[in-house]
Formats: structure tokens, sequence, C-alpha cells
């Protein structure tokens, strides 16, 4: 598990929640990297005001950016990639998957969260891809497990979180609907019926199981193979001996 000392990448942070909660929680090393700057600049106030600066760097870059960077190659312990895979593209996924691994020193764990669609409806959906993400594509979960291996992780656990997100996205309606004169204040009221209709829509995709969410864990083993990983499921939420696993 993260340790104090121990180095994680978030790609596609997005507003910091787990890059502070890594720094925070358990005084880990953090590098944020988003392509938004709005989320890298309300990050870097986050960090200051937590009083993290000497734990976290935000990166306003673009993903791709990390690959040509030598202090980045092998450099990290863990690398963490939550919802931001849906938005690579299919035909860039491998290339991604590439970064992750590269990314990682050899026993360094993978957390990837992403959102999967079944076989006969892959992409991102036309309302979704015409209203909200036109960049979005999501894939059987099968097929992202198989493009991981591919680029030489070992995936290790998959948890789903389809029920959880029927949850989530109804937490986010309320929300809208509570403070719905501020969002139209703020967007206009066109484009806020549009976001109404994606979250009750997006809530019954999830529990009609037509769209799901998953924790994929993966490791890159070592050149002998080895992976360091504790036996059991429940001993990855011991704390770990920082040198155990090195």
């Amino acid at each position: 598990g993260l340790r104090p000392g121990a180095r994680l990448l978030d790609i596609g942070c997005g507003w910091g929640s787990l890059t502070l909660y890594a720094a925070e929680r358990h005084g880990v090393r953090v590098t944020a990297v988003t392509l938004a700057a709005e989320q890298a600049a309300y990050v870097r106030e986050q960090v200051t005001a937590r009083g993290l600066d000497d734990l976290v760097e935000v990166r306003h870059i673009d993903y791709r950016d990390i690959a040509g960077r030598p202090d980045s190659r092998g450099a990290y312990d863990a690398v963490s990639t939550i919802e931001m895979g849906e938005h690579v593209g299919d035909a860039e996924y491998p290339a991604f998957t590439a970064i992750l691994h590269d990314a990682l020193r050899p026993k360094g764990r993978a957390l990837v969260q992403q959102m999967s669609r079944g076989t006969t409806a892959p992409g991102g959906g036309a309302f979704i891809e015409s209203y909200i993400a036109p960049d979005m594509h999501m894939r059987p979960l099968g097929e992202t497990v198989a493009l991981l291996e591919g680029a030489g992780l070992e995936v290790r656990d998959v948890e789903s979180l389809r029920e959880h997100y029927v949850w989530t996205v109804e937490a986010w309606r309320r929300t809208l609907e509570e403070r719905w004169a501020e969002f139209v204040a703020l967007v206009g009221e066109e484009t806020a019926r549009v976001w109404r209709l994606y979250l009750v829509g997006g809530a019954l995709a999830f529990e009609e199981r037509r769209m799901g969410v998953d924790q994929i864990l993966s490791v890159r083993p070592d050149p002998v193979g080895s992976a360091a990983m504790p036996a059991t499921r429940r001993a990855w939420h011991v704390p770990a001996d920082p040198e155990a696993d090195r």
C-alpha cells in the first residue's frame, strides 16, 4: 500500500481529491498531472493551503508528455488514473498503457478506474459523444484488461463499482437540482438541462448494467517475474514495510 515517502503519479488528477488524500493521509510524494489549467490552479491552491508543497508537484501538461521526461521513467512506486482513460481515445489507448508501465519501477503498481460498455455498444454513446464528451470511448472491461497486460503489466485484481455509481450519479443529480439556479447562472439553462438528462440517464444505465465502472489493479513485475504482492487481498490494506517490496 501507499506509505510515507512513496512516489505516486496521478494521471488526470482532476480537482485533486486522490492527490491531496494520498499526501495528507499517507505522506506520499505525488506528481499530479492535468491538462486543465483551472484544475491545475485549484489543486496548487489546495496544496499550499494544506501545507503540502513539499509533497505535491502539480504539472499542467498533456499525459503524453510524461513519456518524454527522463525523470519519469521507472520513477514511481504507484500510478493512478481515475476515469481519465475513457478520454484517451481507442487508437491511443495502447500508448497510454505503455506510459503507465514505463513510469513504474519494477514491482510498482497501477490503479486504473474506468467506465465500460458492452461489445454491442462501445464508444460513448450518441448522446454522450454529441453533448457531453466527444472524446469519450468506453469498451468492455475484458478489452481494457487485455490492453494493460499487452503493455507488460500483470493484472492482479478487478473490482466492480457499478452499483456504487448508481448512488454516486444520483447524488450528483440531487446536488444539481438543489443548486439549479447557480448552475444555470454559470452555464445557461440549455446546458443545465443537458446535464440533468445525462445524470438521470447515466444512473439508469449503471442500474440496468448497460454501463459499468471498475477499478483494475496491476503490477509491473521485475525482470525475473516477481511482483512482490501480498498473498491475500486483506494484506493489501496493511501498511507495508518500506523496503519489503524493493
